[in-house]
């Protein structure tokens, strides 16, 4: 039988243990979210690297997708920052095409399958654009004829440049009753633009780089009015005997609002001669055709 003096004993031992187990506990928790963090991280230092790397080879669809990865709320602030700046650069240049078919008679042709560079992107021709990278791309159309009758096709090769939005694509299969095949796409293929020059939109580029140029900007100010008051704080508590390191910091945030405000006046620019030079460019459709004949 226990004696009763031992009873506090096993008590306060069991208490003890208990506790040594809570911090342990804790403990383990907190590494293993001070390892989600590192992981997290490293992803995102990874995503904004090659990300940059596929935006320098021209792969802006891939690159889009790394910018999305390391512009979430889990990387660092810095990073993300990077990230989402480079994620609305490289929206705007990214080009997309709207591929469209008709047959001898002017009708839509819906029913039709759309490969590029070897890739089956589309079965249907339902007006949505699909996105590119920039460069020289193989289109095949194949357009299935009535019940029974074989597939045409239609091949082109089409130059994407960085920045061309909803690029309207019309190739023309001959789908005559009397024979009927695909056309010579290098002799009577059509691209027709739908959308009268004049009244096209200017490209997205010019609002997303404005719209960035106007951010950096009131981002500069906004440094340059923090870095004033401080420096008048500085002045008024302890010139000329200012710490070198408290001046040292007014000094950095007055070169990055200046860095910061040369970037956004630049963005502004862009943008604004994307916008001009765009509306400079457009221009009633002539009299006598329905549509315009591009060359590619």
């Amino acid at each position: 039988m226990t004696s009763p003096a031992r009873r506090p004993s096993r008590r306060l031992g069991a208490f003890a243990a208990a506790a040594a187990l809570s911090v342990v506990g804790s403990f383990e928790q907190t590494a293993s979210a001070t390892d989600r963090d590192h992981d997290d991280r490293q992803v995102c230092v990874a995503a904004s690297e090659k990300g940059q790397q596929l935006r320098t080879a021209g792969k802006l669809v891939e690159a889009r997708e790394q910018f999305a990865l390391c512009g979430r709320t889990e990387c660092p602030k810095l990073i993300q920052q990077d990230c989402t700046q480079w994620t609305g650069e490289v929206l705007g240049a990214i080009p997309s095409v709207v591929p469209a078919a008709k047959d001898r008679n002017g009708r839509d042709i819906v029913d039709a399958r759309l490969t590029v560079d070897g890739n089956v992107v589309t079965e249907t021709l339902d007006g949505k654009p699909i996105v590119l990278d920039p460069g020289v791309h193989a289109f095949v159309f194949e357009a299935k004829g009535a019940a029974g009758a074989a597939a045409t096709t239609v091949k082109e090769q089409v130059v994407v440049k960085p920045g061309e939005k909803n690029r309207i694509v019309t190739v023309t299969f001959d789908t005559a009753e009397n024979g009927g095949g695909a056309t010579d796409a290098r002799d009577t293929h059509e691209a027709r633009d739908t959308t009268a020059p004049s009244k096209s939109s200017p490209p997205i580029a010019a609002y997303v780089l404005g719209g960035l140029g106007i951010a950096a900007l009131g981002t500069a100010g906004v440094m340059g009015l923090l870095a004033n008051g401080d420096a008048h704080d500085l002045r008024s508590s302890c010139a000329p005997n200012c710490k070198q390191t408290d001046v040292d910091a007014i000094q950095t945030r007055y070169t990055i609002s200046g860095v910061t405000a040369g970037v956004g006046g630049a963005l502004l620019i862009t943008g604004v001669v994307l916008f001009f030079v765009h509306n400079g460019k457009s221009r009633p459709v002539s009299g006598g055709s329905s549509s315009t004949v591009l060359r590619f």
